[in-house]
């Protein structure tokens, strides 16, 4: 006689997940803007939280989490975004925003920011967005 044992079950680890789930949610605005590893696809982004206005479309720097990008190379809240890649925030919706910042992984945005009556040009690395505990 035999006896049959139950196959386990297959786990999937939660953080295995979320590159997948931040690909479909941001599928949209990301066409190409992919990192690849292990057979699976993600974005990066730079890793700083920011406000836009869509009335009179202003970007601002809200948060730079510590070890993120945005904070490696020096962005600060408060700062305000003026230009992406040389195009000008005020002439950009949203969408266009979310899709200028995002990109594949390990490729830079150039951002020129305005801190109090300063004008800086900052490098930022895209990196892949993490899974916070």
């Amino acid at each position: 006689m035999f006896a049959v044992r139950p196959r386990p079950r297959a786990t999937i680890r939660r953080d295995a997940l979320l590159p997948l789930l931040a690909l479909v949610l941001l599928a949209p605005f990301l066409e190409g803007a992919t990192c690849t590893m292990g057979g699976e696809s993600w974005p990066g982004g730079i890793g700083a939280i920011l406000g836009h206005s869509s009335t009179d479309r202003r970007l601002y720097v809200r948060e730079v989490p510590p070890d993120s990008p945005a904070a490696e190379a020096g962005l600060q809240p408060g700062d305000e975004v003026l230009q992406i890649d040389g195009e000008d925030v005020s002439g950009m919706e949203l969408r266009d925003v979310v899709q200028a910042l995002h990109g594949e992984v390990a490729t830079t945005v150039n951002l020129r920011v305005r801190r109090g009556e300063e004008t800086l040009d900052v490098e930022v690395r895209r990196m892949p967005y993490r899974n916070e505990p």
